[in-house]
């Protein structure tokens, strides 16, 4: 299989619009909630940020799992290149060069390795690298709010920022 630049594009942009739209609705807001009551696991991280107590940290990696337990095959593929893209540059660092081989075979053998792991998530360490990467999302996305005092504008703004976030064309989370 080769991946090109326009496929993984065109995925990751997958991810962004409908993965991560569904993500973040379930991560802000209660299920069952008509009325936008903002989840517990939310207000935490947004509180904690990235020196939250363990409790919390076994309650989002909980919440991830049920999460992808819940995705199509494609979705949870698509995920997969998404975080292939997010970590690119450590992979290309950490594969190793050889001087004896052309450009052409280095391409070739590093687009195998990613292949690899989009075939063998679990083998190649993809699918625990795909956890992390999800988790960094949402502690960058909660930490964006200041949910320090909750009103009826709150849900607004974080379907606003829902919004904006999976239409974004850059990874990051918009900076507000």
């Amino acid at each position: 299989m080769f991946i090109t630049e326009e496929v993984s594009s065109v995925t990751v942009a997958y991810v962004k619009k409908v993965v991560f739209r569904k993500l973040l609705m379930a991560f802000c807001f209660e299920s069952q909630s008509n009325n936008g009551t903002i989840t517990d696991l939310f207000q935490s991280m947004n509180f904690y940020g990235f020196s939250m107590p363990y409790e919390i940290g076994l309650t989002l990696s909980g919440f991830l799992c049920r999460f992808k337990k819940n995705l199509e095959k494609d979705e949870i593929t698509a995920l997969y290149f998404w975080a292939l893209n997010q970590k690119y540059i450590s992979y290309l660092e950490d594969f190793e060069y050889d001087e004896t081989r052309s450009k052409k075979e280095f391409d070739r053998e590093f687009g195998r390795s990613l292949a690899y792991k989009i075939y063998e998530p679990n083998g190649s360490g993809l699918e625990h690298e795909t956890y992390g990467e999800l988790k960094l999302f949402l502690y960058d996305f909660a930490s964006e709010f200041d949910l320090s005092v909750v009103d009826e504008c709150t849900s607004e703004q974080i379907l606003e920022v829902i919004d904006r976030c999976c239409s974004a064309s850059n990874n990051a989370v918009p900076v507000f």
